[in-house]
Parts: structure tokens; sequence; C-alpha cells
């Protein structure tokens, strides 16, 4: 999914979003059941697409653009497919399982290193938004 050479993120069917992609060309893929945009006035502009389905995994995906070019994306992922229509059962302990679980799969999916020529990747807890993620930024 994820190429550590190039920081391209590669969906299904071949298609790609990398350091280079920009705000139109990412929207026009329709990638997942919903997708919201959040402009924020100041030259940010971000793409929200739930339910991107990946390899039999299930992805809610955040695209920062700065300037309609893409800068950084935070994203989570689930075995199954995200109920969008609930409110879920939010607990920091789960926050803290899904940090492990994507600090697993960081590793398994692109071994230990962090930093690339292209960006960097981790996984984080954010206790003002009360939610664990994978970020990607591009330099």
């Amino acid at each position: 999914m994820i190429d550590i050479k190039t920081g391209s993120i590669i969906f299904d069917k071949g298609i790609t979003i990398n350091q280079n992609s920009d705000f139109d060309s990412v929207y026009q893929m329709k990638l997942g059941e919903i997708q919201e945009v959040n402009d924020m006035g100041n030259g940010w502009k971000w793409l929200r697409i739930k339910n991107i389905s990946i390899s039999g995994r299930f992805f809610v995906m955040s695209f920062a653009f700065k300037y309609l070019t893409i800068k950084e994306l935070s994203f989570i992922m689930s075995e199954e497919k995200f109920d969008l229509n609930s409110n879920s059962n939010w607990n920091e302990n789960g926050e803290f399982e899904n940090l492990k679980k994507y600090q697993d799969w960081l590793n398994k999916e692109i071994g230990d290193d962090r930093e690339f020529d292209w960006g960097e990747i981790w996984a984080e807890y954010d206790s003002k938004g009360g939610c664990s993620s994978i970020r990607l930024r591009y330099i």
C-alpha cells in the first residue's frame, strides 16, 4: 500500500496518490463512500474520504492540501467497514490499542524507518482529538 521509495499510496486497481497529486485529481478518483471537503480559507484544504477499500481493509483518509498540492495525510483502518451512521463507543484504552495496532502495521508494512527522502510517516495518539491514526507528511 505504501511505496517506501516514493511515498506513494497504492490503492486497489492500480490507483496511486503521491506527493505530486493535486486536490482535483484526488477528489475525482471517488475512492470511498463519502467525501467531505473542508476549505480552511488560508490556502489549506482538507479532503476526508470514508470507507476506502484496500486489499480487504477499510480506511478513512484525510488528505491535507496546501494551495491544492498534497502535503500530508492521516488515516485510520479497520478489518470491517466503518458504520458511518453510528456514534462510536469511544474510550481512551481503545485508542491506545489502536495506536499499538497502527505501530505494528507500520512495522510490518514499511519496517523500522520512519524518515525518508520524500517525507516521514508515524503513528500517533492525539489527546486533543481523542484518536489514534497513522500520519504521512511529504517534504
